[in-house]
Parts: C-alpha cells; sequence; structure tokens
C-alpha cells in the first residue's frame, strides 16, 4: 500500500554518480549536466528505498538532506517548533515525494524564512527553495555542481510522466517567481520531459561563467548537450527563483559535506 500511493505522489528524480579522475569524489547531476562538464555518468534508480530527509541545526540554520518521504513535512515542522529558524539551507537533495514536498512549500511561505541551495536542488526540492522570502546559492559543493532541477511529477520506479499531477505544481512555481515568471520555460521543465531524468537545469551564478550559468532544457538524461535548448538570456535571477545573485558563504555540518567514496 505504501509504495502504491508513493507512486502516485513521488517526484522521480535519478542519481549520477560521478568519479573524477584525479580527485575521486561524488556528486548528484543529470546525464546532460554532467557531459557539459566532461565528465563520465552512470544512473542509479534509488526513489524506492529512498531515506527521509536529514536535518541539522546550527542555532537558528536548518540543514535539510537527502530525499524527501511521506511525513517529512511533519519532521520538518517539529523542529521548526524547537526555536526559531532563519535560514533553511537544502543541501544535495533528488526531491522526492510531491505531496509532502508541496505542504512544506506552502507551509514554508507563511514562515518569512530565507532558503538556501547548496550542490544539487533536484526536483520536489525545488519546491521547497521556492518557498524562501530571500533565495540565495551557497557555497558547499563546486560551482558546477551547484544547480537547481525543474521538472514534471513521475512514477518513481519506472519514470512514467504524470503530466496530470504538474499543474498544482506550476501553480506554486508562477505564484513564487511572480512578474519574471516564464511561461514557455516553466511548460517546458513540467511537460515536455520524455522521462523522469530530463530537467530543466538552472546553475549558480556568482562563481561560474556565464557560459556555465546558461539555462538548459534536456529532455532525458541520454540528450547530449548540444541538442539540449539553450536559454541564454534566462538565469536563476531573471526567472525569479533566486531573489539576489550573490553566493552565500557557509559552513555545511560535517555529515553534509563532499565526500571521497
Amino acid at each position: 500500500m505504501f509504495i502504491a500511493t508513493f507512486a502516485r505522489q513521488c517526484i522521480h528524480s535519478l542519481a549520477f554518480f560521478t568519479h573524477l579522475s584525479s580527485r575521486s569524489w561524488f556528486a548528484f547531476g543529470t546525464g546532460a549536466f554532467w557531459r557539459q562538464v566532461g565528465l563520465g555518468w552512470m544512473i542509479c534508480h534509488a526513489v524506492s528505498t529512498a531515506y527521509a530527509i536529514q536535518i541539522q541545526r546550527v542555532e537558528t540554520d536548518v540543514f535539510v538532506s537527502g530525499d524527501i518521504v511521506a511525513q517529512d513535512d511533519v519532521k520538518l515542522r517539529a523542529e521548526f517548533d524547537v526555536a526559531p529558524v532563519k535560514r533553511l539551507i537544502l543541501v544535495n537533495s533528488r526531491g522526492g515525494h510531491l505531496s509532502a514536498s508541496l505542504n512544506i512549500a506552502r507551509w514554508l511561505t507563511t514562515r518569512s524564512v530565507t532558503t538556501l541551495v547548496v550542490g544539487p536542488c533536484l526536483s520536489a526540492c525545488s519546491l521547497i527553495f521556492m518557498a524562501g522570502a530571500e533565495r540565495q546559492y551557497a557555497t558547499g559543493f563546486e560551482p558546477r555542481l551547484t544547480v537547481i532541477g525543474i521538472h514534471g511529477p513521475s512514477l518513481p520506479l519506472t519514470g512514467q510522466m504524470l503530466p496530470e499531477r504538474a499543474g498544482e505544481m506550476l501553480a506554486f512555481y508562477k505564484e513564487r517567481m511572480g512578474d519574471k515568471y516564464d511561461a514557455d520555460l516553466l511548460h517546458a521543465a513540467l511537460y515536455q520531459m520524455k522521462d523522469a531524468t530530463g530537467f530543466v537545469l538552472i546553475r549558480e551564478m556568482a562563481r561560474n561563467s556565464s557560459r556555465d550559468r546558461i539555462t538548459l532544457h534536456c529532455p532525458t538524461a541520454g540528450t547530449p548537450r548540444w541538442l539540449c535548448t539553450e536559454y541564454p538570456r534566462l538565469d536563476a535571477f531573471t526567472l525569479g527563483l533566486v531573489t539576489n545573485i550573490e553566493t552565500v558563504s557557509l559552513q555545511l555540518p560535517d555529515s553534509m559535506r563532499p565526500r571521497m567514496p
């Protein structure tokens, strides 16, 4: 019963583990994303065995990492009830459960917190990020690995897209982006992916070159970089994803830092 319910309500994204030849550490992204960086990749389906988010507090900062599963909205609310929270920092998340993520996002809009992205914030993670009153990228991962990825909901085991569930996501993005909302790009992100490996990728601005922060629409992980649609005039700020282009400097908890394999 749980698996069936989870499948109906989950945004699925794949983990792509990459080993650098000289520095050999791993991170998440998409196939086309890694080809842009010039790295090898392999696919690992992991949502069906996802763990609940990891939460760690440092004074008024709350760090969240990992896959979002059912009841994580309750778990996060409980943490906010412990003491005041000024910043919610999303670290290396592939996304996860759609209903839980939307519940978190809608609730966060009433809390006036700042949301920060460290490393990949993919799929449902981007909904939570957009709930922040102020939104920025932050340090902790390398610039090219610090990326927001948006795509539509899908079944977690098969990757079959579920366009009938995309409307509520679209409405939330539109509300949060305001007058910077780009209908064509969001329609591509939510309705024009061939499978759950496809993303619209919006990378960090301050630490990347202009070429490396071009917004891309890659309909599958197997789409070569040169066949992805480029949006050279659209970036995280012009799209209304971030409210400030500067990257926030912060120290990650030890348990959330990139590790050697």
